[in-house]
């Protein structure tokens, strides 16, 4: 994982890379991946959405599936910032036919997908995940998800 730091005013941090773990890495930064990581602020989730917005854009990913993977972005952020520990770190990579999405924290517990009641006002999170990605897992400190898609952006 990234360095972790004490202060509490820490902005994110933005770095393109293509490794598949972020604690696992020593690769030369490359284009196709995006990669931030911040203090476990509210109000990074929108920031987080418009980064992600942008990259998607980068690459021509628009309609359904940039919106959808916004929406799981903005999901698994909110997830990791209520109930995380420590510094969070998102990172998206574009691959041939796939995109992968990855949040860490410093939480050992897994993502767990709930039912919620019709009542409840939140609980929703993973079924959204579950319901907009083609696959999606939790590992403790890293729930990820990834979607296909074709070269023009579309669901595949």
């Amino acid at each position: 994982m990234s360095q972790s730091t004490t202060s509490h005013t820490c902005p994110e941090r933005a770095v393109e890379r293509s490794t598949p773990s972020p604690r696992q890495s020593t690769a030369p930064i490359r284009a196709d991946a995006f990669q931030a990581a911040f203090l476990p602020d509210p109000s990074a989730v929108a920031r987080m959405r418009d980064s992600t917005a942008a990259f998607l854009r980068r690459f021509g990913l628009t309609g359904p599936v940039a919106t959808s993977v916004v929406l799981v972005v903005s999901e698994l952020v909110t997830n990791a910032i209520k109930h995380g520990h420590g510094e969070v770190e998102l990172e998206i990579r574009v691959m041939s036919g796939t995109i992968a999405v990855s949040v860490t924290d410093e939480n050992p517990a897994p993502a767990v997908l709930k039912q919620a009641g019709p009542d409840d006002t939140s609980g929703r999170g993973m079924a959204l995940v579950e319901a907009y990605s083609d696959r999606w897992g939790s590992s403790g400190e890293e729930t990820w998800c990834e979607f296909r898609h074709d070269s023009v952006g579309s669901v595949a």
